[in-house]
């Protein structure tokens, strides 16, 4: 004898799948356009915003439609699980957000030598709108800088300005910064401005990189500075970070250093 399931269907269920799946497709959507220069940064933040609220719903509808079925013996239970499963992997970029917020501290703007930084002097006279100002790095972000990352420091390398000059613009170009600006200072030295995008997002940073004769030698710092956002969960530090030891590589080939292998 055929048995029918005469259990109702959780209301929610598919709603519940049907939001998070559309809040992936947007979140998805609006990545790839952000990060291809169709949309601003402040559009896309909007995105963002929304895509996050209904993910949340998503949850929210997801755990109406299990009540249903615990309590109910409702079905659509794997329905229901299939709009948790995708509303988190929605929200898990921004719970990387929050704890690159958490793990770091509250900066936008930093630099090898936070107390004398490289000049984002092209940056400041392009920014506008909702971005940020560039304004000088305080006593207080300073020491913020110097305590949270004490392995960003200035560069010495034993190599003429000019020398040191092509390796930067070697890694530059490497590491796909957009040349913006140059400014050749004589024998105080050069400084160089490119554009630089964070790797999946593509959220723009303005980028100053400064050479100083230092005798024989040659002196760089660098400085990386969100254009929007008072926290950049890290990623202006990272910035500096790899593009220096990507230097110090470079220099190191250079001077015989270091050999590499064909």
């Amino acid at each position: 004898m055929v048995q029918y399931d005469r259990r109702g269907y959780a209301p929610q269920a598919a709603p519940a799948r049907g939001v998070a799946f559309f809040a992936g497709v947007l979140f998805v959507l609006s990545t790839l356009a952000h990060r291809f220069g169709a949309i601003g940064t402040p559009e896309f933040l909007w995105v963002l915003a929304i895509t996050a609220a209904l993910a949340i719903l998503s949850l929210l509808l997801a755990g109406l439609a299990l009540r249903r079925v615990w309590i109910e013996d409702d079905a659509g239970a794997g329905v229901a699980f299939a709009g948790v499963l995708l509303a988190l992997l929605v929200l898990a970029p921004f719970g990387v957000g929050l704890y690159g917020a958490a793990t770091n501290p509250h900066l936008s703007d930093v630099a090898t030598d936070p107390l004398d930084p490289p000049l984002l002097t092209e940056a400041a006279a392009r920014r506008e709108g909702a971005m940020n100002r560039v304004t000088p790095i305080t006593a207080d972000q300073a020491a913020s800088i110097r305590t949270a990352y004490p392995d960003l420091v200035s560069r010495i390398y034993d190599l003429s300005l000019a020398d040191t000059i092509q390796a930067v613009l070697r890694v530059a170009a490497e590491r796909g910064f957009e040349p913006v600006a140059r400014e050749d200072a004589g024998a105080t030295g050069t400084t160089l401005e490119f554009t630089g995008y964070s790797l999946v997002v593509g959220f723009a940073s303005d980028i100053a990189i400064r050479l100083r004769p230092d005798g024989m030698r040659t002196r760089v710092d660098m400085r990386s500075a969100s254009r929007y956002g008072s926290h950049d969960q890290g990623e202006n530090a990272r910035r500096i970070g790899n593009f220096l030891d990507a230097l110090d590589y470079d220099v190191g080939v250079m001077q015989g250093v270091i050999v590499e292998e064909e």
